[in-house]
């Protein structure tokens, strides 16, 4: 007798719930696959949280005070704006908040996914270790398929000195309290170029 080949729980798992993570659980699960999504922090991932959507709004900001200091051009006399550095937060913040539910747990659910919370570790090629973020047992899972959507983290750079004086990354810029008073950024990325510019229009 042939013997008999356990069932995968999944057709398809996704570690990682940032931009490439949740496109294809959507896609899979509108597919009608059996697909869970695995993420250890925040839905959304970078491009949502630290990424793309917050510099875009904060850049926003910044083109909007450089067209009114350059309204003279056109005969419109203005004064010079005044930065309301909390009104400027509340605009990222309320932005990425508009966005967020396009990425919850709630809509993915909806479309058929399963979502877990937790850290993923393999146990062999087709098997997963979902070790659970608020203490709970480690759940095992079995998939066809394996997708890794693990993201990104912002890198220190090794340059004698930088880790004795404070710093910023794209993980802690968006969160300061008030405006810096000067700005040095090393690296001309998209993020880079984008905190640059928006910081010297604002």
């Amino acid at each position: 007798a042939t013997p008999r080949v356990a069932m995968p729980d999944f057709d398809l798992v996704v570690i990682g719930a940032g931009a490439a993570g949740l496109s294809v659980t959507a896609v899979a699960a509108q597919l009608g696959l059996r697909v869970a999504l695995i993420e250890r922090d925040r839905m959304g991932g970078d491009c949502l949280n630290t990424g793309c959507v917050p510099s875009k709004a904060l850049l926003a900001a910044a083109h909007a005070a450089q067209a009114a200091r350059a309204a003279g051009r056109f005969g419109i006399r203005l004064p010079e704006p005044v930065i309301d550095w909390g009104a400027v937060r509340a605009h990222v913040t309320g932005t990425i908040a508009a966005i967020a539910p396009m990425d919850s747990e709630a809509r993915f659910r909806a479309l058929g996914a399963e979502v877990l919370r937790g850290e993923a570790r393999f146990l062999d090629p087709g098997t997963l270790g979902i070790a659970g973020t608020r203490g709970s047992e480690e759940r095992r899972l079995t998939a066809r398929r394996i997708v890794i959507a693990a993201g990104s983290r912002a890198a220190i750079p090794p340059i004698p000195g930088l880790a004795e004086v404070p710093h910023l990354t794209n993980e802690t810029l968006f969160s300061l309290a008030h405006p810096p008073e000067h700005l040095l950024i090393l690296g001309g990325g998209p993020i880079g170029l984008e905190m640059a510019t928006a910081h010297a229009g604002l």
